[in-house]
């Protein structure tokens, strides 16, 4: 779990990830079980979960094989508006200009390569699915939970065809401003079978998105279940609304950790 101080605010958050493994339909089924949380520099967060094998794609957050998702901690009640991603793919494959389809695990054949944001001329439509806390007091750990009740969970909003982005404001989200000190995002996956507050954004499906979580921003508020702050737009990117940056994760989180060992 790594410690992140957010720019220009008190605010911190910690990170975690589960997993939970898909039928043979791409249905994610079963229990949250805990993932590894790995950041990769200026790609963001990823994670490695179940039979995943670490190699490209899947070191990244996706919904192929299993779906995975990072659960966000933080120290007081914040409204997210935007997700930032620093790496993105839909998991196509390539050799040459022959579209190769990839391993049942996710991963690019030999000889072939993975197509990302960072090959010119694609541009990757990522779907994902963001909730929030609202049960009483803190939650009990997401491992152990089945995929269809989250008891003390709202889906807050499908969103489908975001990019990859590392420009505050990031890709829009929370278009009602809700508020909460713990949050998830995950992968989509139609296995969800709670009614998001949010309208459904772009077209979103169950599977081939594949994306490392590079940062979030929104504004500190009061309050679990309540909205706070000021709404954004519900399309395209909106203001930033105030206090609550993360950004540059992995270098923040060795900040933290200094902190706390030098008060030790």
């Amino acid at each position: 779990m790594t410690g992140i101080t957010s720019s220009g605010s008190s605010t911190t958050v910690s990170v975690s990830g589960v997993y939970a493994t898909n039928n043979s339909s791409g249905v994610v089924t079963g229990n949250w079980a805990n993932g590894t949380v790995t950041n990769y520099g200026s790609n963001g967060d990823g994670m490695t979960s179940g039979a995943d094998n670490g190699s490209s794609p899947n070191h990244a957050l996706d919904n192929s094989g299993t779906t995975e998702a990072i659960l966000l901690k933080f120290s007081s009640s914040v409204s997210l508006s935007s997700i930032g991603l620093g790496w993105a793919s839909n998991g196509i494959c390539k050799s040459g200009s022959t579209t190769v389809t990839p391993s049942a695990d996710g991963s690019c054949p030999s000889g072939s390569t993975l197509q990302s944001t960072d090959v010119a001329g694609v541009n990757p439509q990522i779907d994902l699915s963001l909730f929030r806390w609202v049960g009483t007091g803190a939650p009990t750990a997401l491992a152990g939970q089945s995929v269809t009740s989250m008891s003390g969970w709202q889906l807050v909003g499908n969103y489908g065809d975001l990019t990859k982005d590392t420009s505050n404001p990031y890709n829009s989200v929370n278009q009602t401003g809700l508020g909460s000190s713990w949050w998830l995002v995950s992968a989509y996956n139609s296995g969800f079978t709670q009614t998001a507050v949010n309208a459904t954004t772009g077209t979103v499906d169950a599977g081939n998105d594949f994306f490392k979580l590079y940062a979030v921003a929104g504004t500190s508020c009061t309050g679990i279940s309540t909205q706070c702050g000021t709404a954004p737009a519900t399309t395209g990117k909106v203001p930033e609304p105030g206090s609550l940056a993360l950004a540059g994760m992995a270098l923040a989180g060795l900040a933290w950790t200094r902190r706390q060992q030098r008060k030790a």
